[in-house]
């Protein structure tokens, strides 16, 4: 009966192991399919303006090539510019940050009296280069093809400035802002 009891001991331990097995990679992938969702759900004009302070933000985007005014029907979401796309890690550790950071001055602080034309000195604390270079994949090499474009961007490729993209591109992504923001 030794063995008999063995066989069926063994049964059951690769019965478990193969149930751990299909159960650990549905839980992973349900985490994953959730976090994925979620953070897409969280990434859109839609969702970032169901706060009011961001009306303005919105309406300039709507009226910008950006924001689809261009006639390839390509339109940037928020989070495309206003997150670092050089890891996973960085975006979602950035969109936390951010999204409770713009939580509380929502709710608890006073949005009403933000200077956000003051705030536009800062662009560079809010738009990301990945971002753009995610979009603009071939921007070097296109910017080779003129002389205006190359000398202008010649430094940036080169890593010899510090100036990123919104520094030279002071209104990308907001048509007319300052006309929305002041409205």
């Amino acid at each position: 009966m030794k063995i008999g009891n063995t066989q069926y001991k063994k049964r059951h331990i690769i019965l478990f192991i193969v149930i751990a097995a299909i159960a650990l990679f549905l839980f992973a992938f349900l985490s994953w399919l959730v976090t994925d969702e979620s953070i897409t759900a969280t990434s859109d004009a839609k969702f970032c303006v169901s706060c009011h302070s961001m009306e303005p933000f919105q309406q300039a985007h709507d009226a910008d090539v950006h924001g689809g005014q261009n006639s390839h029907g390509v339109r940037a979401t928020c989070a495309q510019c206003h997150l670092p796309h050089d890891s996973s890690f960085n975006y979602i550790v950035t969109k936390g940050r951010t999204g409770i950071h713009d939580l509380y001055v929502e709710y608890l602080g006073d949005p009403e009296s933000i200077d956000w034309e003051a705030k536009r000195d800062n662009r560079e604390e809010w738009v990301y280069d990945t971002g753009c270079l995610t979009c603009h994949t071939n921007l070097q090499q296109a910017t080779m093809a003129t002389n205006d474009a190359y000398i202008a961007h010649k430094a940036y490729f080169m890593g010899t400035t510090d100036d990123q993209c919104v520094t030279c591109h002071k209104n990308v992504g907001h048509h007319d802002l300052s006309g929305y923001i002041s409205n």
